[in-house]
């Protein structure tokens, strides 16, 4: 029996895949699956076999965001934690952002809130043309996370990404490769054959070239601006809730 119960893990090769898997909510992230997920990810990143990580949505969408009865009631983790407390959204986001591993997010139906800025960090971010992409974080009376005010930005440039936090905007997939948010779009239902597509170009090049070769555009200062826009958001989340 698996040991998880809102995520399911794969290793198929040189590809660690993780599920988010609470269909019937639309994968909607709890502190539970945040845990889950970093367990997973933690294993598959020290697994020398493995030279991509995959982040998946099981059923019909990747994530609907934050659950609801977390975000806006008092429902805790197992292990008592509030949504904001847990590990996943207080400190993981550098992990990925430091992992050598080639980071790739498989978006398909909906991709909200926590659903895209979980995926912010990845390499690569391919999208279903089913696929909407939603940024409703002001709406809801919060502010996004994950280090996003740094990964945004660098991926679609400051006025955009303004654009689409102070707008809670929605994306199609289309829209949100024109401005740079995903790699590729694929028809519905294509995402993991794409994937597969990748990891067979991946199996015939050395991974300690691919590792140098993704090396090779990290920033120098990365681990020090995520850390200080994690501060940051932080810091602004708590001055609001002290209102």
């Amino acid at each position: 029996m698996s040991k998880y119960d809102q995520i399911i893990y794969e290793v198929d090769g040189i590809l660690g895949k993780i599920f988010l898997n609470r269909p019937k909510k639309l994968n909607a992230y709890t502190p539970d699956m945040g845990d889950q997920i970093i367990d997973a990810f933690r294993d598959a990143n020290n697994n020398n076999n493995i030279v991509a990580i995959a982040f998946l949505g099981h059923g019909k969408s990747f994530c609907a965001g934050a659950d609801k009865d977390y975000l806006l009631g008092n429902k805790k983790s197992k292990s008592g934690l509030k949504i904001g407390e847990d590990e996943f959204i207080s400190s993981f986001v550098k992990e990925l952002a430091l992992s050598n591993k080639i980071l790739i997010g498989g978006i398909k139906g909906a991709c909200v809130g926590i659903g895209i800025t979980m995926l912010l960090p990845f390499d690569i971010r391919i999208a279903e043309s089913n696929s909407m992409i939603s940024f409703p974080f002001t709406k809801l009376g919060i502010l996004p996370g994950l280090a996003s005010s740094y990964f945004l930005p660098s991926l679609v440039g400051l006025n955009k990404a303004k654009q689409l936090i102070l707008n809670n905007s929605k994306l199609t997939a289309h829209e949100a490769l024109s401005i740079g948010l995903i790699n590729e779009v694929v028809d519905e239902g294509n995402v993991e054959s794409k994937i597969d597509e990748y990891i067979d170009l991946y199996r015939t090049i050395n991974k300690d070239v691919l590792f140098k070769a993704k090396q090779a555009f990290s920033n120098d200062c990365l681990e020090e601006e995520v850390q200080n826009a994690i501060n940051r958001e932080t810091n602004l989340s708590k001055s609001l809730n002290n209102k």
